[in-house]
């Protein structure tokens, strides 16, 4: 089992991680520089963390080298160098502060304050969900943290758990500015886009479109969403999938996600609004967070004595005004691009519990959809368009056949769910039915994906005996699935509707 401090600065997500340790030197007992490096702390995704004396000042510092077979790459140079220039010019309590940057022979390293304590993801993973106060607590301190680099004109693009540390007197910081942008320079989109499991990622990094302040806030309330239910809000057996759903779909509530009630309302409506997918619905700095923290915490303490609606109340209410009125404006432009027969335009996702309205980009996207060199790059760039000859693309770029029949098979079905939903959204109910009877009639298509294409069959207008078959039916494959794959109940409820879902395990 890992010691604090060796969990403390080990990201865990790159797929740099499967490198050969043996490939990068092992500097034990050597120095550089000034540096007399004592311990290893952990492996990062680009760099091993030592622990290290400066022998001038007598001080221990985390010493985080980059490891040698990337110091040919200018990409992963460039970024490690980043990553100490925006941190250096951070001096904030819930930072962790860098020293210096140097180099030594052919060693790249950055000298950092030492932490004596563990990230937050592992804390969960070990000790459970935090208590609401605990929550509060990191809210508070990353938020702080976010004003700092916010107003220095440094974006992170990266919190998650991982890179929340505690020490051990109870202190929080933010680390690993790896991902970090500095003003308008280059911001190695790639190279960021590629780094790990998107579990944390705003929808606009997973587009690739820049992303500014409100997108770390974004990744803060998914943040805050692991820290009380112990998951993250998207889960999925690949990235792709995940980064879909952080486009599209609703997270499950919080509240029951955690299991018990004990969340104040305003605690639940500043994460969710968050978390919500478009920037410019989040809140507009990490300085209004803490305004709302502050306002909502006061009225909440006072509420039992002065009765009535309290700030907390009013901040939820607001959120939900929000939304609503999102909505709203939403169903009007969906009326609008019925009329002048565009319908076709309809945004969705895995889950397209919300509508946006069409953009000028989607208007004038072509018929033709440019042919991926992956099928995992076709999907998503069908996710992007949501428009029928997009998902269709999928299979027809990337037929199940060969050596990745299996792979194929199963993107071609996943494209086909969501033809059938863009189709329901475009109220073209008949061809969706047929997309949908294709998909449970057929014997290759997996079982949960059927029993997904039977959620959405019963729903649809019409027959009411036939649904009443789908019904039965979705029924029996579900228990069926449940006897062979019992996990396959919490892919589910992160796939079909919430309510239904619930129904589901209920009958």
């Amino acid at each position: 089992m890992k010691s604090l401090d060796e969990t403390s600065y080990n990201n865990g997500e790159d797929p740099l991680e499967s490198v050969d340790s043996s490939s990068s030197s092992n500097l034990i007992g050597t120095k550089l520089d000034d540096y007399q490096i004592m311990r290893r702390l952990g492996r990062g995704g680009m760099a091993d963390v030592y622990v290290a004396m400066h022998q001038t000042l007598e001080r221990q510092v985390a010493l985080k080298v980059l490891r040698r077979q990337l110091a040919s790459d200018a990409s992963y140079v460039e970024r490690f160098r980043r990553e100490a220039r925006a941190a250096a010019k951070l001096n904030h309590p819930n930072i962790v502060h860098v020293y210096e940057v140097g180099r030594s022979q052919e060693y790249h390293y950055i000298a950092q304050e030492l932490i004596d304590g563990g990230n937050l993801k592992d804390e969960v993973e070990r000790s459970g969900p935090l208590t609401p106060d605990a929550a509060v607590e990191v809210l508070r301190a990353v938020s702080s943290a976010l004003v700092a680099a916010h107003q220095a004109g440094i974006t992170h693009r990266d919190i998650k758990p991982e890179n929340i540390l505690r020490s051990q007197r109870g202190e929080i910081k933010v680390a690993d500015f790896g991902l970090a942008r500095v003003g308008t320079g280059n911001d190695l989109t790639q190279v960021g886009l590629t780094m790990g499991t998107p579990r944390y990622m705003s929808p606009e990094q997973v587009q690739g479109k820049t992303a500014d302040s409100r997108s770390d806030l974004y990744s803060l309330g998914c943040t805050m969403y692991f820290l009380l239910s112990g998951r993250p809000p998207f889960e999925a057996d690949d990235a792709l999938a995940i980064a879909v759903q952080h486009m599209h779909e609703t997270a499950a509530p919080l509240a029951k996600t955690r299991g018990r009630n004990d969340m104040p309302d305003w605690l639940i409506a500043i994460i969710s609004r968050l978390m919500s997918k478009a920037p410019t619905d989040r809140f507009g700095s990490a300085s209004q967070i803490l305004s709302a923290i502050e306002q909502s915490s006061s009225a909440a303490y006072l509420g039992s004595s002065i009765g009535g609606t309290t700030e907390a109340t009013i901040l939820l209410q607001r959120a939900m005004q929000i939304e609503a009125s999102r909505r709203q404006r939403q169903r009007l432009q969906y009326l609008a691009a019925s009329v002048i027969l565009i319908g076709a335009v309809v945004a969705g996702g895995w889950v397209a519990s919300k509508r946006k309205p069409a953009s000028i980009q989607r208007l004038l996207a072509p018929d033709l959809v440019p042919k991926k060199s992956t099928i995992e790059e076709q999907y998503l760039a069908a996710a992007s368009r949501d428009d029928i000859v997009a998902w269709r693309s999928v299979s027809e770029y990337f037929p199940p056949t060969g050596d990745a029949k299996s792979k194929n098979a199963a993107y071609a079905t996943k494209a086909e769910l969501q033809l059938a939903r863009l189709l329901i959204r475009m109220d073209r109910i008949d061809e969706a039915r047929t997309s949908l009877i294709r998909l449970i009639e057929d014997p290759s298509v997996d079982r949960l994906y059927q029993i997904v294409a039977l959620a959405e069959l019963v729903e649809l207008p019409g027959n009411i005996a036939k649904n009443q078959e789908y019904q039965a039916q979705l029924r029996q494959s579900y228990k069926a699935l449940i006897a062979s794959r019992p996990d396959a109940a919490r892919a589910l409820q992160f796939i079909i509707d919430a309510d239904a879902f619930v129904k589901l395990e209920s009958s």
